[in-house]
This record gives C-alpha cells, sequence and structure tokens, in this order.
C-alpha cells in the first residue's frame, strides 16, 4: 500500500518568498526515501505554507516532516498545531539545526512544542527514511525512536533520545539527485525561487556564534564533481533567473572547489547561467579562493569574514582569522580580479567593546574591503554560543525583534493562522553596554551609506593616491552624521529611531503584539513593521539621497585635504568633476532608460583604468561620457524586480544581495566632436547642492 508522506520547508509569503531557495535539503530526504525506504512511498514537497494547508485538508498524509530554522518554526509549529487539533494520528516530525545543544533545554523545548511528535537533529536523510520505515511497520513512536539515530521525543512525558549522535551522510553521491530525479522542476519554474545546490557539507572550525561550529559537522564530505556539473547543467536548462546559490559553508578552500569553478564558469558560457553566485567562501586558503574567483570572472562575491579582528575576542569564539597583512594583501588582488570582496563583522561577541568594534570596521575599510555587512549577534538555538553556561559567562542580555518578511496570515478550515517569526539578538554583554551597542548600529548605517559596495570609490581611490585612509573620512562622516544635510540628518534620526523600537525584552510580548489581530499583520506586511531597518534606511537613501552622500562625503574630504595642508586648488576642481561622474553612475538606478551624458576636464577613462588611484591629469580638449545602463544591469534589475518586487522593501532586497557595481551605469567616451545631444545635462565642476528631504519620503 501507498504511504503518502509530506515535507514542508516552509517560507513566509506575504511579501515574495521569504527565503527564496529551492527546498533542496527536503528534496534530498525525498531522493533518500524513494531510494532505500523498504515501503512504497508517494513524498510531496511544499515551500508554500497556504499550499501545504490546502492539499493536506484533501490527502491527509499520515505523515508530515517539517524543516525548523529560526525563519520558520512559527508558521511551521502553527500550522502543525492546527492539524493535531483536528487530526491527532497524523504523525507530526521536525528537524533541522534551531534546536538547542543541552538535554535540559531539548526537554523544554518539546514540552512548548507539545504537536512535535519527534525531533531528527542532524542531516536527516537516513534518520527521516529510518523513523517512518518503522512508524509505518508498528505505529509505535517508541520503536520508530530508538531506530532512528538522532532522534529525540517525549514518552510519556519523559524526555527520551536515541543517542547522542547527529547523523551525517558521509558519502553525498549516495544520495540520488532531487534535481534530476525531477522533484524540483516544478521550483524551478517559478523565478522568485533561486536554485540552492552543494558541492560539499561540512565546516571544520569551531565558531561559537555558529549552528555549524559544533565538532558533530567538523568533517567535509564531498560530492563527485561529475555529479556536480549534470546536476547544475540541469538546472541551466530550465531556470530562467540569474542567480545560484551553494551551501558549501567555506567555497573555494580546497583544490576540489578549483575544478566546482571551472563547471560554472562552463555552464555559465554555455547557458548565460548563473550571472551570480551566492556562496559563503572560505576562511583560509585565500590564495584558492582567488584562484576560484578568477575563473569565475566576477560571479563570485570573495568573503574575508572576520566576524572581528580583536584576538582576545576571537579566543573567546574560538575563531582563527587570517593576519591582517594577508587579509590586505589577499583583498588588493581580489579588488583586480573585480571579485566584489567582503567582510562580514558581528557587533556583541563576547569581549567585544565599541572601540574593538570601531577598529575592526576601519582596518577592514583600509584593507580596501568593498562590502563590510555589520551584523548584531544573533543567539541561534543549537550554536554553542546560545547555551545556557555561555550566556552566564559572558552575562549576555538579549532583545528580540520580529525577522524581516516573515509573517502572514494563513487559512485552515475556517480558522486563521497569524505568524510572525522572532529572532534573539544579544545588545548587552559585560563589555558592551548598552549605548555602545547604539553607537554601533549607527556605524552600520554610516558605512551603509558612505562606504558599502563601492558607492564611492572613486573617492577612496583618488583620496589612496593622496595617502589619506578611507577611515579617516568615514570617522569624520560618522561623527558628523547629524549635521551633514537635512535628509541625512533625517535619516539617522529615523533610523536611530527604529533601531530602539525594534528590540522587544521578552519573545513572549512581542509574539502576543505582533499576532494578535489581522489588522497588526498587516502593518508587518505593508511595510509599516517589522523590516531590517539597515536594509530600508540604505535603500531609501539610494532612491533619495544619492546627491546628498555625494554632496556629503566630497565636501567633508576637501575639508580633510585643506586641514592636512595639502595643495588643494588644482583637487577643488577636480572632486567638483569626479563628484558629478560618481553620481551620474548610481543615482536613479532603477530608472534604466533615463541616461546622462557630461563634459569633463579630466582624463576619466584614464583614471578608470586605475580606480582612480592615481592622481588626475587635465585634457586638452574636454572628454564626453555618456551614462547608461547596459544590456546585463537592466537585465539584472529586471529579474531582480520580478523577484523581489519594486517597492521600497524589494529594492532593500535587491541591494542587499546584488552589488551595486553590477546595477550601477556603464560609461562609453567619445570625442567632443562625436557629441551627441546632451541628456540631463550637468553643468560644470561645482559641488552638487544637496536637496533637503521632506519627512513624508520616509515615511
Amino acid at each position: 500500500m501507498k504511504q503518502l508522506i509530506f515535507l514542508a520547508d516552509l517560507t513566509h509569503t506575504s511579501q515574495g518568498y521569504a527565503s527564496e531557495l529551492t527546498p533542496y535539503a527536503i528534496a534530498c530526504i525525498k531522493s533518500w526515501a524513494h531510494e532505500y525506504s523498504r515501503h512504497f512511498l508517494e513524498i510531496q514537497l511544499f515551500k508554500d505554507p497556504q499550499k501545504l494547508i490546502d492539499e493536506f485538508l484533501i490527502k491527509k498524509p499520515t505523515i508530515i516532516g517539517f524543516s525548523n530554522y529560526m525563519w520558520n518554526l512559527d508558521i511551521s509549529y502553527s500550522i502543525a498545531s492546527e492539524i493535531k487539533k483536528d487530526f491527532p494520528e497524523t504523525m507530526i516530525i521536525f528537524g533541522g539545526p534551531n534546536f538547542p545543544l543541552e538535554d535540559s533545554q531539548r526537554k523544554k523545548w518539546l514540552e512548548k512544542y507539545k504537536a512535535v511528535d519527534a525531533y531528527i537533529i542532524g542531516e536527516g536523510e537516513k534518520p527521516f527514511t529510518d523513523f517512518c520505515d518503522s512508524w509505518i511497520s508498528t505505529h509505535d513512536i517508541a520503536k520508530a525512536l530508538f531506530v532512528t539515530s538522532g532522534c529525540h521525543a517525549l514518552l510519556n512525558g519523559q524526555y527520551t533520545k536515541s543517542d547522542d549522535k547527529s547523523p551525517r551522510v558521509e558519502d553525498l553521491d549516495s544520495v540520488p539527485s532531487p534535481y534530476i530525479k525531477g522533484y524540483l522542476d516544478e521550483f524551478l519554474e517559478e523565478i522568485s525561487l533561486t536554485p540552492l545546490l552543494e558541492t560539499n557539507r561540512g565546516c571544520p572550525f569551531t565558531c561559537t556564534f555558529c549552528v555549524d561550529g559544533i565538532k558533530d559537522r567538523s568533517k567535509v564530505y564531498r560530492k563527485s564533481i561529475v555529479r556536480f556539473e549534470t546536476e547544475l547543467e540541469y538546472i541551466a536548462q530550465r531556470y530562467k533567473g540569474k542567480v545560484l546559490t551553494l551551501a558549501d559553508l567555506n567555497f573555494g578552500m580546497y583544490n576540489q572547489d578549483l575544478d566546482a569553478s571551472r563547471v560554472i564558469a562552463k555552464i555559465k558560457n554555455s547557458y548565460s547561467y548563473p550571472q551570480h553566485l551566492q556562496v559563503s567562501t572560505g576562511k583560509n586558503q585565500k590564495e584558492r579562493v582567488l584562484d576560484c574567483a578568477e575563473i569565475l570572472q566576477g560571479s563570485l562575491r570573495l568573503a574575508a569574514s572576520v566576524q572581528t579582528l580583536d584576538p582576545i575576542v576571537l579566543k573567546n569564539i574560538k575563531r582563527d582569522n587570517i593576519s591582517t597583512e594577508k587579509l590586505i594583501e589577499i583583498t588588493q588582488r581580489a579588488n583586480i580580479l573585480d571579485a566584489n570582496s567582503y567582510s562580514e563583522v558581528i557587533l556583541g561577541l563576547p569581549g567585544d567593546t565599541k572601540d574593538k568594534h570601531f577598529k575592526t570596521v576601519f582596518t577592514l575599510a583600509d584593507a580596501g574591503l568593498k562590502f563590510i555587512p555589520l551584523y548584531t549577534l544573533m543567539l541561534l538555538e543549537g550554536s554553542v554560543l546560545a547555551t545556557v553556561a555561555e550566556r552566564e559567562k559572558w552575562q549576555m542580555q538579549s532583545g528580540f525583534r520580529v525577522v524581516p518578511r516573515c509573517y502572514g496570515v494563513y487559512n485552515f478550515k475556517d480558522r486563521k493562522i497569524l505568524s510572525a517569526e522572532i529572532e534573539e539578538v544579544c545588545i548587552i554583554t559585560n563589555s558592551l553596554p548598552y549605548k555602545d551597542y547604539l553607537e554601533c548600529r549607527s556605524l552600520a548605517l554610516t558605512m551603509g551609506l558612505f562606504y558599502q559596495d563601492r558607492i564611492l570609490y572613486e573617492l577612496y581611490g583618488f583620496l589612496k593616491a593622496l595617502n589619506i585612509k578611507s577611515s579617516d573620512l568615514i570617522s569624520r562622516l560618522h561623527s558628523k552624521r547629524m549635521n551633514l544635510t537635512p535628509g541625512i540628518t533625517k535619516l539617522f534620526d529615523l533610523f536611530d529611531k527604529a533601531t530602539k523600537e525594534e528590540i522587544w525584552e521578552n519573545s513572549e510580548s512581542l509574539e502576543k503584539f505582533a499576532k494578535k489581530d489581522n489588522l497588526t499583520i498587516e502593518k508587518y506586511i505593508n511595510g509599516e513593521l517589522g523590516n531590517n531597518i539597515l536594509f530600508r534606511h540604505r535603500a531609501l537613501a539610494f532612491l533619495s539621497l544619492i546627491d546628498d552622500i555625494h554632496a556629503a562625503a566630497f565636501g567633508e574630504a576637501m575639508m580633510l585635504i585643506k586641514e592636512l595642508n595639502i595643495e588643494h586648488k588644482k583637487w577643488e576642481s577636480y572632486l567638483g568633476q569626479l563628484l558629478i561622474y560618481s553620481s551620474n553612475r548610481k543615482k536613479n538606478l532603477f530608472e534604466i532608460n533615463t541616461k546622462y551624458v557630461q563634459e569633463f576636464d579630466f582624463d576619466i577613462n584614464l583614471l578608470l583604468n586605475n580606480n582612480f588611484e592615481i592622481l588626475p591629469i587635465e585634457i586638452m580638449s574636454p572628454l564626453i561620457i555618456h551614462f547608461y545602463s547596459s544590456d546585463e544591469s537592466t537585465s539584472m534589475i529586471q529579474d531582480q524586480i520580478r523577484v523581489q518586487g519594486g517597492d521600497i522593501n524589494g529594492i532593500a532586497k535587491i541591494i542587499s544581495r546584488i552589488p551595486v557595481s553590477k546595477l550601477q551605469r556603464h560609461v562609453k567616451f567619445e570625442s567632443e566632436a562625436d557629441a551627441v545631444e546632451i541628456i540631463n545635462e550637468n553643468t560644470g565642476p561645482q559641488f552638487i547642492t544637496p536637496t533637503a528631504v521632506s519627512p513624508g519620503e520616509f515615511s
């Protein structure tokens, strides 16, 4: 007899897919179960919560498995609870990394989420199949638990586990490819989902803030390159989007990753896919990572994710970074390769202080990293840092906030499910008081406006030619942020207020507020509440304050030059023209038909070829430059707007995921004799006068 099983890797859909990846992990479980189960199984996969509910009420499967991440726990459990009310015989199994490490906390978790019959930790292919085989044969949960490695449950009110293992798949080729099997075809047809693939699993590092830092995940297991190429070509032949996401945790760190890079480049050459690769690159062996970046020719963002450069903090989190000198060397090579280098920094790690945080950020900026995302420490269930012992050791105080885009209203029969996901973040430690936390968060917006993603790389290149560090200008802009322009002042006011208001003292109060009625959930959905405030405010600036940003940065740079007693008369004229050049490439980016043409007195072409890191020379006759959206950037923008939407929340998501360098206008040079009609003409080498931004623009 055929046994019907549902597998759900749910994500909220009220603002498009919140997690826009194909459900690869549960598809692998389906592949394993179909290959190795003793029973005749029919397994359906779900991403959309409402589709899962509607299909369940029609087909009523005997078993449902839910993936559990911090972005889908509430919606998954809310649906599981409704199922248990009406169909208590349904077996509910949860699995995934969002589960405590300590048995005492695991017991509390299972007592809180009573609708969950069993929880499976580790990689779920074999354990889920083993559990289902036993349950189908015996309908005895105790027997199913004890034949399933990594299984946890409450049996007669008592916390029970099968063993202390976190199961792994050592031979990834033993998992039949869910892509080749066609199990993910329906998801590849959705342009709003991004294909997820892997070449390996595991991480040799032991970072305490990460769910992959536990010892059970330390060995790395790979799939064959032939298998990877076959899967990627299958995807490229069917998927109409531009982006590929790899689940690898240290891509480029191993010799095999060079082969994977060659495969990706080969497929891209044949199918024009993928144009952009999202993956976490290796934490060491950076030379090999750079070799991968060179093979991929701009498709790869090169991560040098240090989290912090302070040696004491690194020791506290059991992390070992490459040296600052090596970081600078690698970054310089990455920039030559146009590899979109970036380095993540986490605020609030054990032993962190405001001064240490600022020093890390400024050191990375001076090293030339193109993008430096600044995150607040999340206390993730399943990570060492979230254990009771670590919380007490560092005197951590946390706050709670709704996860952006992770909320919605769903219908179960005649009942409404109001759902909102909540994350826990660290806002105070024994070395970081709350006021310093707020100051560091404000620095994140300063970096977002004046540094991230090379938004002002032309200016920083010129300062470098004068031996002025990037951090000299950034620190100056940050200290003056409330007195730069009316628009920027207003933006920081709103950001600082939102930073304070987004944090709640306890999750219960926040959950009660967020889910109290339809009207409140609708406020989250329409963008009044619950946004990623950093991305949102950066998007607001990108849409409305490009002129302000340039006027403030170039003006402060000129003042800095004067204060350092550097000859400035010639540079004042040049900076005025450079400001116009930089602004024309980046303003109104999503108006893809808008073009600009401008006349320049300096050899911009020569400067561009040297990343603006040489001192400019005047040219004998004016140089005409056309600014336009290329076919590639136009295609990327159109594709992303289809996926993320064109409202402020969609724009925020786009510029957080896609390098601005891939979106900005291209330039075409011509001689004065060949000049055509000038469109949207900018005249004169003076600074642009910033336009005051009304409060209504940021409502």
